[in-house]
């Protein structure tokens, strides 16, 4: 019994390794190829230095276009916001575009009032597209330092990585596998880092929405690392609110921003009510040329 035990050790120990090996190379491939945002940053683009820079969550990804800007302003620019993500996950981002060997003249940063509210920040829904990229310092010590029920299983993988594989089995593996074959994959954002909801005008409940004004508060600790972070490589930094449907939000005036809460309020434009569609994103970007690149001017 003893040494059957003993060769059930050694093998479940062998199997074990066996299976962190392979979860190693898959995020090895994963992290080598331009499948999720962060991967495009490292590998996908050769462009350095860039005039502008978009980050955000769903809202950055789809409400500016980097194409459009670039068409009218002849300047260089690169969306890098990821969907599902809050001001933490793009602090980590931005720090991870610098460790990339990036640079930007500026930073427009998309926000959400219920986010610049939030007192103590959590692990973000898509914060696992990380994982391939556990062992940098910075990456690493984000999950040391925010809570998060996730967060014992994003720390355990910088040693072992089939925690984190298997854990977000359908979120890393698969797309590994894609990697594995097609390394110039990318997760619905084009060359420039652009996506945009279609228009749709199936599905319009939002349109009965009250009409809101909101007066909010900068308590998310994340947005002091994100100025102090502009401040130190000397980036000009402003805040965007992209369109609310039936909503109008005032901020402090502590920090520059582009309120567009309530600058469309056709629905056709939006396709639900904190995304706009691809007419809302043409009209918003637009504006913001004239508003922000057209010799910076006030921009409230």
């Amino acid at each position: 019994m003893k040494r059957f035990l003993i060769k059930i050790g050694i093998y479940g120990f062998v199997i074990f390794i066996v299976l962190n090996l392979i979860s190693f190379m898959c995020l090895f491939f994963l992290a080598n190829s331009t499948f999720y945002k962060q991967q495009f940053i490292k590998n996908g683009i050769n462009q350095v230095s860039f005039d502008y820079v978009i980050l955000g969550s769903s809202t950055g990804l789809t409400t500016l276009d980097t194409k459009q800007i670039d068409s009218i302003t002849n300047k260089k620019g690169l969306n890098i916001s990821m969907d599902d993500s809050a001001l933490s996950s793009q602090y980590l981002m931005l720090q991870h575009f610098y460790n990339c060997g990036k640079k930007t003249n500026s930073l427009i940063l998309c926000v959400m009032p219920d986010d610049l509210e939030t007192i103590n920040p959590k692990v973000n829904g898509n914060d696992n597209r990380f994982i391939p990229f556990i062992s940098d310092y910075n990456v690493y010590n984000y999950f040391r330092e925010i809570d998060g029920e996730n967060k014992n299983v994003y720390l355990l993988s910088n040693y072992f990585p089939l925690v984190g594989l298997s854990y977000f089995n359908t979120e890393l593996f698969y797309p590994s596998l894609v990697s594995i074959f097609n390394p110039s994959a990318r997760n619905r954002f084009d060359d420039k880092g652009n996506y945009s909801y279609p228009i749709d005008n199936s599905n319009k409940k939002f349109k009965n929405a009250e009409n809101l004004i909101r007066t909010i508060e900068y308590k998310n600790p994340y947005l002091n690392k994100v100025i102090n972070f502009c401040n130190e490589n000397n980036i000009k930094l402003t805040l965007y609110q992209s369109p609310i449907y039936n909503t109008k939000i005032i901020f402090p005036k502590t920090v520059n921003i582009i309120n567009h809460s309530d600058f469309l309020t056709n629905p056709d434009c939006f396709y639900d009510r904190i995304h706009v569609n691809t007419k809302g994103r043409e009209l918003c970007t637009k504006k913001v040329v004239e508003m922000y690149f057209n010799e910076n001017q006030n921009t409230d």
